[in-house]
């Protein structure tokens, strides 16, 4: 196919020459020969080309790298560990536990009408109720859409499919047959030979294995409070607001809530204060 001379790598560069233009005129950087000598031109020239060529090059550049940021670049991760499994919070701040081998891709912000990610294998989703957003999951030529809930899939390679509800309800729409199911809360529907087949039984502790070994990578801490407390019907943990972007390495394993925050003020350098029902924590006072 034909590469149209004026967009190049889908740079415009008419855009980038009128903006060059622009910032010469606003520098003072467009020459005026009759203000020099014969023997001044050259080297006048000389340094007008090489503002230019800066100028030019940072400008294409800032064109090239903003309009990369404006594609929304998806965000893949992938748990590599042999046990447990990796948590991780999106932006909306749902939670989203992957199991081996499973992998999840999501853009860094959501659409404004819709919040969209693509899952391979299996993962337990606690979804945050934003009902102008649906949040809808893509899994093995299946289409899971929730408004806010907590769900299990299992999706592997081999086309198999299987989703058990905790809370709420969740819409599932076969790609194949274009078959809708609605399950609610005890539910689980399959994708059999014949479609999407619902009975009423859903395993507690097919919810209850994702957390039960979790992990969490270069996680940020407020994400990792808000899965503790998420996954813990005792004490209430809150953190100071400075601390929210201290990230963390760490993997819990039927720890209870207080051994989790020992776990984390440890390696922080951070303290608790235990108030009632709640756990406070914040940074250590010299």
């Amino acid at each position: 196919m034909k590469q149209n001379k004026d967009n190049i790598y889908g740079i415009d560069i008419d855009k980038a020459w009128n903006i060059l233009y622009q910032r010469l005129e606003k520098d003072e950087l467009l020459i005026d020969e009759s203000k020099y000598k014969p023997k001044e031109r050259r080297k006048t020239l000389l340094t007008w080309i090489a503002a230019v060529a800066a100028v030019f090059i940072g400008i294409i550049f800032s064109i090239f790298y903003f309009s990369r940021i404006d594609d929304n670049s998806l965000i893949v991760k992938q748990n590599m560990e042999n046990s447990g499994t990796l948590v991780t919070t999106l932006e909306d701040g749902s939670i989203v536990y992957l199991a081996h081998n499973a992998s999840i891709s999501y853009p860094t912000a959501f659409a404004k009408n819709q919040r969209k990610v693509e899952l391979n294998g299996n993962a337990l989703f606690c979804v945050t109720k934003d009902e102008k957003r649906p949040f809808v999951v893509k899994a093995n030529g299946i289409t899971i859409e929730v408004v806010g809930t907590i769900f299990a899939v299992q999706s592997s390679s081999d086309n198999s499919f299987e989703l058990s509800v905790k809370q709420g309800k969740v819409n599932v729409h076969s790609n194949d047959n274009q078959a809708n199911v609605s399950v609610e809360a005890g539910e689980t529907v399959q994708l059999t030979k014949s479609g999407l087949s619902k009975s009423g039984i859903a395993n507690c502790q097919v919810f209850n294995r994702y957390t039960d070994k979790m992990c969490f990578k270069d996680e940020k801490l407020n994400h990792i409070i808000h899965a503790i407390n998420t996954s813990s019907n005792s004490q209430n943990i809150v953190i100071d607001e400075s601390l929210n972007n201290r990230t963390l390495t760490v993997t819990f394993e039927n720890d209870s809530v207080e051994t989790m925050v020992e776990l984390i003020c440890l390696a922080l350098n951070l303290e608790k204060i235990n108030k009632q029902d709640t756990i406070f924590i914040r940074q250590a006072l010299k």
